[in-house]
């Protein structure tokens, strides 16, 4: 009889293959040789861990194939896989809650939205059974305020007939799309001018219902209080799952949540008490210590320099870099995604005539980080963002032959690796010990502020043809404050990759104080980032590609002045 037990390589195997939409993965295949990222992998530790396999998110970014994750892979024991944390009552206010307060302005109107393709069989009864079942599954989407504290409500408490507007489009031709198109960015400011977390209203949703014979689309518009990125893709997730029982004629049944967001906040919370969190301390302050250079004209005046009134500029990177930059680059220099995306940054920084010889940048992580390591938090819909600074050292970084992919990449490439891999957790203590140490809060809130934000968003599948995926046609913002939000910073990136029919694509979207910067000055910026990035995928084909630094190595004793050594030692031999 034939043996018809699912192996941890055969059950990766497919995890990977849904993930990346691509038929058929193979143990000899890498995570990274296949695109993946951090955020991915966040993904991909909760496909795994819901099918019996306990896994960190170290594991798949640092295993080279499939069949040696599946060896690291450990069974799940049946205890954490039972029963689900229902995250009901009051939430701890977490690190990014804390910096949202001290931002000031108007945190009801600070949202994000993204619009989705709705099936042409959808009728009104459905969709609010769709909606129904998102609702009662994620308590964030049912958080309200009282006396300041946010509380999650229990589910049924928050109504789906209540957060959907139906709006209808039937008979809008091709030559009305773009008409319609603007109708949706009239109904999404609308719509966030509904949202309110004392009333308890996290999200509104609009569906553009195209009639019968057509696809419609679905906006929904979330306050930014209870959704990040990798939020995003649970709750399409879980439109198409609850769509696909109400077809079946079933009540849906969505995915338990293992840890709530109220359980990660109570998690935070005993993290920052703990020693290792204060041990931190002298690493941010040395970050900090040299202060801040001021880009522009003058300094950020949250008076005045305000989120709805920032300029903006939108720039694609097409897929015959991106394909490379994501798969085979990473592989070939050693590097992860994002190491690569601010090795270019760093480039175009050192090119760039308004910045000195140092930036003090602020990053955001996914913040989804493994204390304990039994959190799971791949579907737990929330804000987990993290923001902490770091400094980029830009000497030496602008000679000519980096253009051409010559030795200088490898050099801004070794300056990023080591400063990112010396980062703490990733990030995670800067926020503990800013927002939620007392006397750490005092150091730290005392230094000069970021002048630039990088955020990358990790990669989006577009499939074509599918419904209740992002439709990039009509808008999708991953940070759309509403007027009167201070800015954060004199300059912001936001970058994210959508798949394309061509293959993957850039998109980054920039946006500035128009009183501190020119519009010439930023799209120099992002024009030259976006050179520096060819450049990374031209250096990793010349033979003496790469930038090894001692965090690449196993032999734990070998620093990185020791490792320079050696490497011109061969040079010479």
């Amino acid at each position: 009889m034939e043996n018809d037990v699912t192996t941890p390589e055969q059950i990766l195997c497919g995890v990977l293959a849904d993930l990346f939409a691509i038929p058929q993965v193979r143990p000899q295949d890498g995570f990274v040789r296949l695109g993946g990222d951090s955020i991915i992998a966040v993904q991909v530790v909760g496909a795994a861990r819901r099918a019996g396999l306990a896994l960190t998110v170290r594991d798949v970014l640092t295993q080279p194939d499939v069949a040696s994750l599946a060896a690291t892979a450990r069974p799940l024991a049946p205890a954490r896989r039972s029963g689900q944390d229902d995250g009901i009552g009051p939430i701890r206010p977490t690190p990014i809650m804390h910096w949202l307060r001290e931002r000031g302005g108007p945190a009801d109107s600070y949202y994000q939205f993204l619009v989705v393709r709705t099936p042409a069989e959808l009728t009104e009864e459905a969709a609010h059974s769709v909606l129904q079942a998102v609702l009662d599954r994620h308590d964030m989407l049912r958080l309200h305020t009282v006396d300041g504290v946010p509380h999650t409500r229990a589910a049924g408490t928050v109504r789906a007939e209540d957060c959907l507007l139906r709006v209808r489009t039937d008979g809008a031709d091709t030559a009305g799309e773009v008409e319609r198109a603007g109708e949706v960015e009239r109904e999404v400011h609308a719509a966030r001018d509904r949202l309110s977390t004392a009333d308890g209203v996290l999200l509104q949703a609009v569906w553009f219902d195209a009639g019968p014979a057509r696809p419609g689309c679905l906006a929904l518009v979330v306050n930014h209080l209870v959704v990040d990125g990798i939020s995003w893709r649970v709750l399409t997730g879980d439109l198409a799952q609850a769509w696909a029982a109400v077809t079946a004629g079933r009540a849906p049944r969505l995915d338990p949540v293992p840890t709530s967001f109220r359980r990660w906040s109570e998690l935070l919370a005993a993290e920052a008490a703990d020693d290792r969190s204060a041990a931190e301390l002298p690493y941010w302050s040395e970050v900090l210590r040299p202060g801040a250079d001021t880009l522009g004209r003058r300094p950020l005046d949250p008076a005045r320099d305000h989120e709805d009134l920032a300029a903006h500029l939108a720039l694609s990177l097409p897929a015959a870099t991106v394909g490379p930059l994501l798969t085979s680059v990473p592989e070939r220099l050693g590097a992860d995604t994002n190491e690569l995306l601010l090795t270019g940054l760093a480039l175009a920084l050192a090119r760039w005539p308004v910045c000195g010889p140092s930036l003090l940048v602020d990053l955001e992580g996914h913040g989804r980080e493994e204390i304990p390591a039994e959190a799971d938090l791949s579907r737990t819909v929330g804000w987990f963002t993290t923001l902490f600074p770091t400094r980029f050292t830009l000497d030496g970084l602008d000679a000519p032959d980096a253009a051409h992919g010559g030795p200088t990449i490898a050099l801004a490439l070794r300056r990023t690796k080591e400063q990112l891999r010396a980062i703490p957790r990733k990030g995670l203590g800067y926020g503990l010990l800013r927002h939620l140490d007392p006397y750490a809060r005092q150091v730290l809130a005392a230094t000069d502020p970021a002048q630039l934000g990088f955020n990358y968003l990790g990669r989006f599948g577009a499939a074509a043809d599918a419904d209740w995926q992002l439709l990039p046609e009509y808008g999708a913002r991953l940070d759309a404050p509403g007027p009167g939000m201070p800015m954060a910073h004199p300059v912001e990136v936001n970058a994210f990759v959508l798949d394309s029919a061509d293959g993957p694509v850039l998109h980054a979207v920039w946006a500035w104080a128009p009183g501190v910067l020119d519009e010439p000055q930023v799209r120099a910026l992002a024009e030259s980032w976006f050179r520096m990035l060819a450049a990374l995928v031209a250096h990793a084909d010349r033979p003496d590609a790469g930038a090894a630094v001692a965090a690449d190595l196993t032999l734990s004793t070998i620093d990185q002045d020791e490792l320079d050594d050696l490497a011109a030692s061969l040079d010479v031999l």
